[in-house]
């Protein structure tokens, strides 16, 4: 009699869609099991969302089922577009000469242009390798331009962009998952601690990290001033880059996000870069990209008909040298122009 009514109680709970927890771990958060009849014998994991027994069930909840991609848990950033932006340094020890502080910069605005004495623009896209001995500043562990740049659009301090068009907004959700990869890989089973050969497959999403970021792009304008007669660079925007590798087996560098240089330049004049000329005189991130032009970089792609970077031509995707020797090209056609303006 009492075996009879227990598993009729068993039936009822799996009809209404109950879990029953044996001591083998959390039954799967707000979510809800469903599946076959499962024996009294059943175990249950939410952390893992795997379940086994006679029965073929699956728990959805705080895990993803058997068989099935875990998802990516992104929080609720939201944006802080209207907030002021805050100086990002280490405080250090210094002596009180009465001059302002990095904390107190301001952005210095570009000289007014005209657009009827713009006569000549050239768009440019470089590629920056922190990795580089004069790019030693972009790692400096006090305050590194990595972690800068990228918290800022995942933080929604400033907008991202998809590409380099900027006409579509990333929101900071997605810049977040941006660069994140589904690792899988095998574990040890916890039902049989005493054999180490069983092994039971796993799959978890590796975050992507500031750490990992160790190249830019920049899309800069060549523009000259015909008033004044100068012909000067002006950064429109900035995008840290990050490696993808496709099921062909090559890899690519794919950019995170693109930022506005505008957009970016307030939260980069309260932000101190190593000076590693005169420790008195402290600059900032925005002097160093947009005023002093403190970093080597080399040319990927400049405006033509077909829009292609050097290394998606044909002629240059098996040798790269001949790549490099079309980016000094491309760099001294910009030095021809400027000195064929001038008659001597």
């Amino acid at each position: 009699m009492k075996k009879g009514m227990l598993i009729v109680a068993t039936c009822l709970m799996a009809l209404n869609g109950y879990s029953q927890d044996w001591g083998w771990g959390d039954s799967g958060g707000s979510g809800s099991g469903s599946g076959g009849s499962s024996s009294s014998g059943s175990t249950s994991s939410g952390s893992t969302g795997t379940s086994s027994g006679a029965g073929s069930g699956t728990g959805a909840g705080a895990g993803s089922g058997a068989g099935t991609t875990p998802t990516l848990a992104v929080p609720t950033i939201g944006t802080h577009y209207d907030d002021a932006p805050a100086f990002h340094r280490e405080t250090p020890f210094t002596t009180n000469d009465g001059r302002p502080g990095i904390d107190d910069a301001v952005v210095v605005p570009y000289p007014f242009l005209r657009e009827a004495d713009l006569k000549f623009r050239r768009r440019i896209w470089r590629r920056i390798d922190c990795r580089q001995k004069m790019n030693r500043s972009f790692t400096w562990p006090k305050n590194p331009v990595t972690q800068i740049i990228y918290e800022a659009a995942t933080k929604g301090l400033v907008r991202g962009y998809w590409t380099d068009s900027l006409n579509r907004v990333k929101t900071p959700e997605d810049c977040y998952k941006e660069g994140s990869k589904l690792v899988v890989t095998q574990i040890q089973n916890w039902r049989n601690p005493e054999d180490n050969e069983d092994l039971v497959d796993t799959a978890y999403y590796d975050i992507f990290k500031w750490e990992k970021i160790v190249r830019f792009e920049i899309m800069e304008d060549w523009l000259f001033d015909y008033k004044h007669s100068e012909l000067r660079p002006r950064i429109i925007a900035i995008a840290p880059m990050y490696e993808e590798k496709f099921p062909n087996g090559q890899t690519y560098e794919l950019p995170l996000f693109w930022i506005k240089m505008d957009d970016l330049r307030p939260t980069l004049a309260k932000s101190e870069v190593f000076n590693r000329y005169n420790d008195v005189m402290r600059i900032s991130w925005d002097d160093l990209f947009n005023h002093y032009r403190l970093f080597d970089s080399y040319i990927v792609k400049t405006t033509d008909w077909d829009d292609r970077y050097l290394s998606m031509r044909t002629e240059f995707q098996q040798d790269p040298i001949a790549m490099l020797l079309e980016a000094e090209n491309i760099k001294n056609d910009l030095f021809i122009f400027e000195h064929d303006l001038w008659e001597f």
